[in-house]
């Protein structure tokens, strides 16, 4: 799966109906789920009564689907599915409640062209749309949308087709070692939950109070995720930094700093972070509670993100020698990030104007998982090496493909633009050279007087991984290259 995103249950019987189902269902009777016609009319009046009552008590200016998100996650049944994109979280919702019972955690691949792209969903389009689609909410609309890294599945008719899922066990022998492991990791209710309701019930007048005189690392770590999580980098920071002083010897914190200055644009500090995390990494792992532990295997997963997204950090300082260096090594330590590894490669390879290395790279991407964004950089590279006919191939095959969809329409722009390119020339008589981000193509039957034309330049680069095995979101990479143009003009014999 190209971009997967995970549901937890903590009962494996429940079925994957959204909580607006279950309540007509419990209304109307378990017919109702056979008549999709009569069940969709339902689910749409029960929307409009919500939203209604919702503009009654809050009158702020927000869409309908913008209402119906805050709705879900303050537990009121839509015709939303909650979903999110870590798998931890998804785990720990499946553990959480129903100890007597085995849990389930479905899996569904929101980058799948069967899928549609619902982040531009209008509110004339709620659940309107005869497909399944998913919606990424505003992540200005509270912090436990943030924590949980949300997106939202809407089933049109009202069910997940079986083909689009896939799910795995979690026996519930295992649910409470999984709920203490999770809390090591930094994830929690107080984490999970970390909005107005949620910080009230942790602090209601009957709960216990522990006094404290300083932080544990557990908590510096727990409290700078939280920052990290709504975008306070600098708070952060600040805890991350107290985090590595009270366990210098560990990976974790320096990770965590790493991904924290990168969010913050100070690159060469993020290298240099990430450089200690890999001094530390045959070093004891902080497992929580004060428990360090050392796995050779455990250090091999570190690396791995730790030189992908050191790779990242000298990418977006435009050292990209180095960042390829990086790239190879995180390849060289794990598959977990193969594709995002091989496109960020071939993205610094490109801008090392090492063309050929740089289409293999995008190539050997695109046969991880087919998407517009290889097929784009990959079509880039033939059109700057003069190889407009293998260029033009590419840009369809992204076109074809059409994820991702802001992508695909950069593929046919430069489809487009290459066939007026191959028009003007006339002839397959030319030559090619190339100075910068222009080549210059000189015909000797050129079709037409002189042109030049303005191809899109590349995605940039897969973002960060969370690499100090926390919950916490990584930072950011190399945007990518500038578009290109090329001048064609004609030439004597």
């Amino acid at each position: 799966m190209s971009r997967p995103a995970y549901r937890g249950q903590a009962n494996a019987a429940w079925r994957l109906f959204s909580g607006a189902v279950d309540r007509l269902q419990r209304a109307h009777g378990d017919q109702i789920l056979e008549d999709q016609k009569r069940l969709g009319e339902l689910v749409s009046n029960y929307h409009n009564d919500l939203i209604v009552q919702m503009k009654v008590l809050d009158g702020r200016p927000t869409s309908d689907l913008q209402r119906l998100s805050v709705l879900q996650h303050q537990g009121v049944a839509t015709g939303l599915l909650d979903f999110t994109e870590s798998p931890l979280v998804a785990i720990w919702f499946a553990c959480r409640d129903q100890p007597d019972e085995d849990g389930k955690v479905f899996v569904l691949d929101i980058d799948d062209h069967q899928v549609a792209n619902g982040r531009k969903l209008s509110d004339e389009d709620l659940f309107g749309m005869e497909r399944l689609v998913y919606y990424e909410p505003d992540r200005s609309l509270g912090s436990r949308i943030v924590a949980q890294q949300s997106v939202f599945v809407i089933c049109n008719p009202p069910r997940v087709p079986e083909g689009r899922i896939r799910w795995v066990l979690v026996p519930k022998e295992s649910k409470d070692l999984i709920i203490e492991h999770l809390a090591r990791l930094g994830l929690s209710a107080s984490v999970l939950f970390g909005d107005v309701s949620g910080l009230a019930r942790a602090n209601a007048r009957h709960t216990l109070l522990r006094r404290k005189e300083t932080l544990s690392p557990d908590e510096y770590r727990d409290q700078g995720n939280q920052a990290y999580r709504v975008e306070r980098y600098e708070d952060a920071l600040a805890q991350y930094k107290s985090y590595a002083a009270a366990l210098p010897e560990v990976a974790q914190p320096y990770c965590l700093l790493g991904d924290t200055l990168s969010a913050l644009g100070r690159f060469e500090e993020a290298m240099e972070a990430y450089t200690q995390a890999v001094e530390r990494r045959t070093r004891p792992t902080d497992v929580g509670d004060g428990v360090t532990t050392h796995s050779e295997a455990m250090g091999r997963f570190l690396l791995h993100g730790i030189y992908y997204n050191r790779g990242n950090a000298f990418a977006a300082a435009g050292r990209h020698d180095e960042a390829v260096l990086d790239y190879d090594r995180a390849l060289a330590r794990g598959s977990v990030l193969r594709r995002s590894v091989l496109f960020n490669r071939g993205n610094s390879k490109y801008a090392l104007e090492c063309f050929a290395g740089a289409f293999e790279d995008f190539m050997s991407a695109w046969s991880e998982h087919e998407g517009s964004d290889a097929a784009l950089a990959a079509g880039n590279c033939k059109t700057l090496a003069g190889e407009f006919e293998e260029g033009m191939k590419r840009y369809w095959d992204g076109v074809r493909v059409g994820v991702p969809e802001r992508t695909a329409l950069h593929c046919r722009r430069n489809a487009r633009i290459l066939e007026e390119v191959l028009g003007a020339l006339g002839s397959s008589d030319y030559e090619v050279r190339r100075e910068g981000n222009i080549v210059y193509v000189g015909c000797v039957e050129a079709a037409g007087e002189a042109g030049l034309f303005t191809f899109a330049g590349n995605q940039g680069n897969a973002g960060n991984t969370p690499s100090g095995m926390v919950t916490a979101p990584g930072g950011k990479g190399y945007e990518g290259g500038p578009g290109f143009k090329v001048f064609v003009e004609a030439r004597e014999n």
